[in-house]
């Protein structure tokens, strides 16, 4: 008989470390190949497939960074006359004698004969003669062809997910169309005869599905769809259904049995057609994950039923697998310290990942706090918290007062912006 663990330890020896799941995960997933044009008012959150290079020279012309006045620096000492203007659409026609000098408005070109802009806060005028009061250094306010991309540059790389600033950057580029990688598909069910619909009447012992709307909420975003397959019950030949209605997608995600229950098909069902990469990881919430490849090469995840530790399982596994199948790196934040408001406590032997409330002390230093009763089946401890507070393998739990690692997150409660 192998040595007993003592009743206080919740080690699992059939169980890995978090580190080497995400390894084994992330080495089974080759990223998608092959890509789509599409209009850039539609790429918002698409992952660019290719590296783009600037077309063109932005700015096109030599422009003013300022309101004031376009001049030749060699005279900046002497009173200059005002010739005409060069403003934003409409440039100075014309070339600026000797002694003179052209009104400029910002985002106006400057003219050619002229390298230097003095604002307007810095000339003293006197009717169509300007006196120049703060001497400018030469090249003063003047923005030079290229200098925000010169043409041929790298304009963006490939893997980035554009937003805003990218968007901005294809629009001043006159870029209409970007080439992205294509939509990653993902099918989702979740297992269990104790399951119904939102908006259908319990039975004795059921409760209603909140697993998929929360994984739908998770997992859905552009350049990625979930396609839903409903309630899967519990037997091995609807379990077998549901997996053949998933041929087509990318990745299949479920949720619910996949622990060691006698009703619990998944892993089985997974072993006998395709292989099981991983079973049971050291945390908590969320030890039995299983991760493996169905028939035909199909990539599953089967998460925890419980809804919290299906929640942190997606948030820790699938969705940093989901954006490597897309080619991005990491886009999870980086953990940060902060101190512990109330005692919290766990058992040695598993990774705890514990609901949390991060917020600012009066001196606007990080501290944080539990949002109350841990278990896994408590949706509200997702829905209060911004945050988990991982707690060490073998660690007993933590004292008010001390430092903790903390994992700030906005994706099951309320977005600070």
């Amino acid at each position: 008989m192998g040595e007993r663990q003592p009743t206080d330890d919740d080690r699992d020896p059939s169980s890995i470390s978090i580190a080497e799941a995400r390894e084994r995960v992330l080495g089974a997933l080759v990223p998608l190949d092959g890509g789509e044009c599409i209009a850039t008012g539609e790429a918002l959150g698409r992952v660019l497939a290719a590296t783009i290079h600037s077309p063109i020279d932005v700015p096109r012309f030599r422009a003013s960074a300022m309101d004031g006045y376009a001049l030749r620096h060699a005279e900046r000492e002497s009173p200059l006359q005002v010739v005409g203007r060069s403003l934003a659409g409409h440039p100075f026609d014309g070339t600026v004698p000797a002694g003179a000098c052209v009104r400029i408005t910002t985002g106006a070109q400057v003219p050619g004969d002229a390298d230097t802009v003095v604002q307007q806060e810095n000339v003293r005028r006197d009717d169509d003669i300007v006196h120049v009061t703060t001497l400018p250094e030469p090249g003063l306010h003047v923005r030079a062809i290229g200098s925000d991309s010169a043409r041929g540059a790298e304009l963006i790389p490939g893997g980035t997910r554009l937003a805003a600033g990218e968007l901005a950057l294809l629009a001043a580029h006159g870029l209409t169309t970007v080439d992205v990688v294509r939509t990653l598909r993902v099918a989702l069910f979740s297992t269990g005869d104790e399951l119904v619909e939102p908006g259908e009447p319990p039975g004795a012992g059921q409760i209603h599905d909140a697993n998929r709307a929360l994984l739908v909420a998770l997992l859905a975003e552009p350049g990625v769809t979930v396609q839903d397959l409903g309630i899967c019950p519990d037997s091995p030949e609807a379990l077998e259904r549901t997996l053949d209605a998933a041929q087509g997608a990318d990745v299949v995600v479920s949720s619910g049995g996949v622990s060691v229950g006698e009703a619990d098909h998944v892993r089985e069902a997974l072993a006998a057609h395709g292989q099981v990469d991983i079973w049971k990881v050291a945390m908590k919430p969320g030890r039995p994950l299983t991760f493996g490849h169905a028939r035909g090469g199909l990539a599953f995840f089967g998460l925890p039923g419980n809804p919290v530790s299906a929640a942190i399982t997606a948030l820790l596994f699938v969705r940093p697998a989901l954006e490597h199948l897309r080619g991005l790196a990491d886009t999870r934040p980086p953990p940060m310290s902060a101190r512990l408001d109330d005692a919290l406590r766990k058992r040695p032997g598993r990774v705890e990942f514990q609901r949390g409330i991060l917020s600012s002390d009066a001196e606007g230093r990080s501290v944080v706090r539990t949002t109350g009763l841990q278990d896994s089946h408590v949706l509200v401890s997702l829905q209060r918290a911004n945050c988990l507070i991982e707690l060490p393998l073998d660690s007993s739990g933590a004292r008010a007062g001390e430092r903790v690692t903390v994992h700030p997150f906005t994706r099951f409660a309320r977005a600070p912006l």
